[in-house]
């Protein structure tokens, strides 16, 4: 800080020894207006928002399974992580956008268009803070919410999971007052033109508002208070169909643009997919046996085969997390990378080409957020839940695979992205034959907690890595289903070396992540010793949602 203040100072005596008149009064200049309007800093909100999920998706990713680390002994793999007393901002991404990348800049939108009556900015900025507290809090449990963005402070108190969730439903229900009003002012930019979401159609924002606060009630389901009908209810108000999914386009036409998971920027060059998900792809756990009639259409689609197709299962292999991969020195039979079939380097770094990569790991590709698919898989619980194995159970679980592949299918996507899929969508005779298979479920009295989890695993395999988090934490990693009396997340297995690599986990798995170092340990200290956050094993301490 003395340095900057010292910077300050000489600016200051600089402009005062040629004339404060000139070089203040900026006003006049259309290009570098003080108060520009909200539709010139909306879009910069929307595309920030995936350099907190995807870059903290690089070490959650390991504590769900998603991908492993092709090394031994990752530290993420094996549920530590780094942060204090060491001085690292790993998985401190989301803390970062929260509180700084769209912050203070969504108070100005807020400020900015009431002023304006602009009520549609208004609404979608408040959807976005909303999105932003829940996801921090989820993430890191107890966090800074009331005295976020308090002026003149040194010091911010951080607030419990509880209150921080009350705050993240007040926040939805005010965005969902302002983009329900049709007195906008005709006079100011509309919400289409910073929109490249949803191209300003508040219909879409209200349902993406109504998916967070779904979000935010299903939270609880080991408590008592668990509203069920709250779910149900604000479910089936958010989206209606993959039309409605809230995903983020990337240009690629720079670095800064570039989608993070990408061949041009090489963030996935030594991650694997794993073996669990391999396992629920072809056919092994949900059907309980790999063959060719058993295999989801879907795994050719989002996973990557080695050149040794001789394996049984097409040449699809995942790593054990934590344990490198035994074939990693062999050409062909080792696991490939994330960007394609027999793809063991990154393709194309440091150059843009869409036809590289796969999946969501292209260049230019969406981000989702939030999708349809997810919501059914939502509903679909909360329903078993209430009334147990019901035809509105099933029925939902049946429409989150097909949402799913529906996803996977999609022909456009805004702003001219890359499809999901690889050469050609899945066939309608595929699907059909993945619907009759022994992988799904035939009838709602038949249908298990297991089976809707793992269903939405994969639907969120590859984006949802936070919102699989939750669902991991919520069912303590290995609950067991009261129906089949194996684990929910059947075939997810606990690292082997977890007690040798991370003394201070005790044998436990992580549940939550420090605070972004650079901001609060820095910075915030006393306040972080209030909440235990500077015990060794705060990781492993259970967060306030799933606790009973």
């Amino acid at each position: 800080m003395k340095k900057l203040f010292k910077l300050f100072i000489l600016s200051a005596v600089l402009i005062s020894s040629v004339g404060c008149k000139k070089y203040l009064d900026i006003n006049s200049d259309p290009d570098t207006p003080q108060f520009p309007d909200a539709s010139s800093v909306f879009p910069a909100m929307l595309s920030a928002i995936p350099r907190g999920t995807q870059y903290d998706a690089r070490y959650i990713s390991k504590y769900i399974q998603n991908f492993g680390q092709n090394a031994n002994d990752n530290a993420w793999d094996l549920h530590g992580h780094q942060g204090y007393p060491s001085a690292s901002d790993a998985g401190g991404d989301i803390w970062r956008q929260c509180y700084y990348g769209l912050g203070a800049n969504l108070n100005y939108i807020i400020n900015e268009g009431v002023k304006k009556g602009q009520w549609d900015y208004v609404g979608a900025a408040y959807s976005l803070k909303a999105l932003m507290f829940q996801m921090t809090t989820d993430m890191h449990g107890e966090i800074i919410f009331k005295d976020a963005f308090k002026e003149n402070a040194s010091s911010f108190a951080f607030d419990s999971q509880e209150s921080v969730y009350r705050g993240v439903d007040s926040l939805c229900r005010i965005a969902l007052g302002y983009l329900n009003r049709t007195d906008l002012a005709s006079s100011n930019s509309p919400l289409s033109k910073g929109d490249f979401i949803f191209s300003g159609d508040r219909s879409k924002w209200i349902k993406f508002t109504n998916g967070i606060l779904a979000r935010n009630f299903h939270r609880t389901t080991n408590k008592s208070s668990y509203k069920a009908d709250s779910v149900i209810y604000y479910a089936n108000l958010a989206m209606a169909s993959g039309e409605d999914d809230f995903v983020v386009p990337f240009d690629a036409s720079k670095n800064d643009d570039s989608n993070f998971f990408g061949t041009y920027r090489d963030n996935l060059g030594a991650f694997r997919q794993s073996k669990f998900i391999v396992a629920m792809l072809d056919g092994t756990t949900l059907a309980g046996v790999s063959n060719p009639a058993n295999r989801d259409p879907r795994m050719p689609q989002m996973l990557s085969a080695s050149g040794d197709t001789t394996n049984g299962n097409g040449g699809y292999r995942g790593v054990d997390v934590g344990v490198v991969d035994p074939a990693a020195s062999t050409s062909t039979a080792r696991v490939a990378s994330p960007f394609g079939d027999a793809t063991y380097a990154n393709p194309s770094a440091a150059r843009f080409d869409p036809s590289k990569g796969k999946y969501l790991f292209r260049d230019k590709v969406v981000h989702p957020i939030m999708t349809y698919a997810e919501m059914q898989f939502m509903l679909a619980e909360a329903s078993f839940r209430k009334s147990g194995a019901t035809a509105t159970a099933y029925n939902a679980y049946i429409n989150g695979i097909k949402g799913h592949f529906t996803f996977i299918n999609r022909a456009t996507f805004p702003r001219s992205n890359t499809p999901l899929y690889t050469n050609a969508p899945i066939s309608a005779a595929d699907q059909t034959a993945y619907l009759n298979s022994a992988n799904v479920k035939k009838t709602a009295s038949t249908l298990t907690m297991t089976d809707i989890m793992l269903q939405k695993y994969i639907a969120l395999w590859g984006w949802g890595f936070f919102e699989t988090w939750v669902d991991m934490r919520r069912f303590h990693y290995t609950d067991v289903d009261a129906v089949t009396a194996a684990p929910v997340y059947k075939g997810y297995t606990i690292p082997s070396r977890i007690a040798v690599i991370n003394p201070a986990n005790g044998g436990k798995l992580a549940t939550r992540v420090r605070p972004r170092y650079n901001s609060e340990y820095v910075w915030n200290f006393p306040q972080l010793e209030a909440v235990g956050a500077t015990l060794p094993d705060y990781h492993v301490k259970e967060m306030w949602f799933s606790q009973p």
